[in-house]
């Protein structure tokens, strides 16, 4: 794909009159993939297969380098929206029959992201669509649906009407949406600004909600996972814990590996030429610590967590809302966060 992204970013640069038939290309593509018996008299540009590729090599924006090509491209997708939005909505229609729609129904969705503006106007009609297509379609773990969706002004009544779809309807609390919104409004390292971390409470408060009226078994694992788990505040056991971290400095030191031999150098591999390095060293240091005195890493970590929320009234206010959303059950590990927030002498400290 990165060779035909390649070419065409050269013939691009040319001219951005070749994105008229760029996306001429693209409705056929997306007219292949649908259509199971073709029209005899229309010519075919495409087989099945080689059109799911070329749509994936299109969801893209690396071959866009020229200055402008951004809006110019833009401009196409708008004369191509309806067009567009059908073949999604056809896709998203066959869905039960043809579950491997989804990966060309997401190339489209994602032409969205990568050919067009928040200020465009474009994005708010596939933002109607794509609530359906994620629904119709489960499996499949969308690129760019949770972004989108983010960056709408229906956003977090569709996000919390999918989360309750992942959580209550398919008891997938450990989905990668579901972590994505979890890091994003509660996590250590979200910070105020960014859409999903804005609308945690709006979000998180109706999905505590549907979990206590219709998964109230969930409740421990929901808090863990919305909530402990972000805030890095678990109450592992040492050996779960020395565990999960050795699991993740094997899969840290496999990716170092991977760039060493791709970087070719005689030499060993520092922290200047990656941050790999870095995240080993700290990884292994956290593995000492633990080793040492478990429970002072423990309180630590807990420590760090009610600072967080006593300096930041935005994730306050969402896990205000998840403790009122599950209301009257309750988790101690909750009402302990809040109240130990509450506790903290000087709110407006910055806890970076």
């Amino acid at each position: 794909m990165s060779s035909a992204r390649d070419e065409w970013a050269k013939i691009f640069a040319e001219s951005f009159d070749h994105f008229d038939a760029f996306f001429a290309l693209i409705v056929a593509a997306g007219e292949a993939i649908i259509d199971e018996q073709p029209q005899p008299d229309v010519p075919v540009l495409f087989t099945r297969a080689a059109a799911v590729t070329f749509l994936a090599a299109a969801s893209d924006s690396s071959y866009l380098s020229a200055r402008g090509s951004i809006p110019a491209i833009g401009v196409r997708l708008a004369d191509h929206n309806e067009m567009i939005l059908a073949l999604v909505r056809r896709m998203t229609a066959a869905a039960k029959r043809r579950p491997d729609f989804a990966a060309p129904a997401d190339a489209l969705i994602s032409l969205y992201f990568h050919h067009s503006d928040h200020d465009s106007g474009l994005r708010a009609g596939v933002v109607r669509v794509i609530p359906d297509t994620l629904r119709a379609f489960p499996e499949h773990r969308f690129a760019f649906a949770l972004f989108l969706l983010a960056h709408s002004s229906s956003g977090a009544t569709e996000l919390s009407r999918l989360l309750t779809f992942r959580i209550v309807e398919r008891g997938e609390i450990d989905h990668p949406d579901c972590h994505e919104v979890a890091t994003a409004t509660m996590g250590l390292a979200s910070r105020p600004g960014s859409r999903l971390y804005d609308s945690g409470a709006s979000i998180m408060g109706p999905v505590a909600g549907a979990v206590r009226d219709r998964r109230p078994e969930a409740l421990d694992r929901f808090v863990e996972t919305f909530v402990l788990s972000p805030l890095d505040c678990s109450r592992r056991d040492r050996d779960a814990e020395l565990a999960r971290i050795d699991a993740e400095l094997a899969r840290l030191s496999a990716r170092l590996e991977s760039f060493g031999r791709r970087l070719g150098s005689p030499t060993p591999v520092t922290a200047q030429d990656t941050p790999l390095v870095l995240d080993i060293s700290q990884g292994q240091e956290e593995r000492e610590r633990i080793l040492a005195d478990f429970d002072e890493v423990v309180a630590a970590r807990w420590d760090m967590a009610v600072r967080q929320l006593a300096a930041q009234p935005a994730r306050r206010a969402t896990l205000e809302a998840i403790r009122a959303g599950l209301a009257p059950l309750s988790s101690r590990e909750l009402d302990r966060l809040l109240a130990d927030a509450a506790n903290v002498p000087d709110r407006a400290d910055d806890v970076g």
